[in-house]
């Protein structure tokens, strides 16, 4: 009876144990980063521009982010581009071919192949950013699941409303 109560708060205990340590005391304030840190301050409007930009490629930068308990990460485009695209599940979902931009509004959106064998067959669309997020170095799927993913238009740009982005080009996105 005892090892059954005991277990059961020793694994509790371990799990809080790194949240509880990253609290401070209200006393004290917590300490900026050194000036050699990778870290990078994001704008907290993903569409605002950054006073500080990390290196081309950087994939480490991450401040709070406009909801509570989320970062943003700053990609390029390259980096994103090799990046598994994978469901709440852990499977992959699709290739990621690249970041396209709105004429109009400067919305941005990754382009997804899904479906299809060896390439043929296979369904190109789009996604606003914020319904993808960077988990473990990979890109998952946000806000949607597979069935809405699958019940989205095919992407065309005939009438050039968008402009494909560059590998260098860096981009905002939510870091789980």
């Amino acid at each position: 009876m005892t090892q059954a109560v005991i277990l059961p708060a020793a694994m509790l205990m371990a799990m809080l144990a790194p949240a509880m340590a990253q609290t401070s005391s209200p006393g004290t304030a917590p300490t900026p980063p050194a000036a050699s840190s990778p870290a990078v301050t994001a704008p907290a409007s993903p569409s605002a521009p950054s006073s500080a930009a990390p290196e081309a490629g950087s994939t480490t930068g991450s401040t709070a982010g406009t909801t509570l308990g989320s970062t943003a990460r700053i990609l390029t485009v390259d980096v994103l581009e090799d990046m598994e695209f994978v469901g709440t599940d852990g499977k992959e979902i699709g290739d990621i071919e690249g970041v396209v931009e709105n004429n109009t509004d400067k919305k941005q959106f990754v382009v997804i192949e899904r479906g299809g064998f060896l390439g043929f067959g296979a369904k190109t669309i789009t996604l606003p950013l914020e319904n993808v997020a960077v988990q473990d170095e990979k890109i998952t799927l946000r806000n949607m699941d597979v069935a809405q993913l699958d019940g989205l238009a095919e992407f065309k740009n005939d009438n050039n409303a968008f402009r494909d982005l560059d590998d260098t080009q860096q981009i905002n996105l939510t870091q789980q």
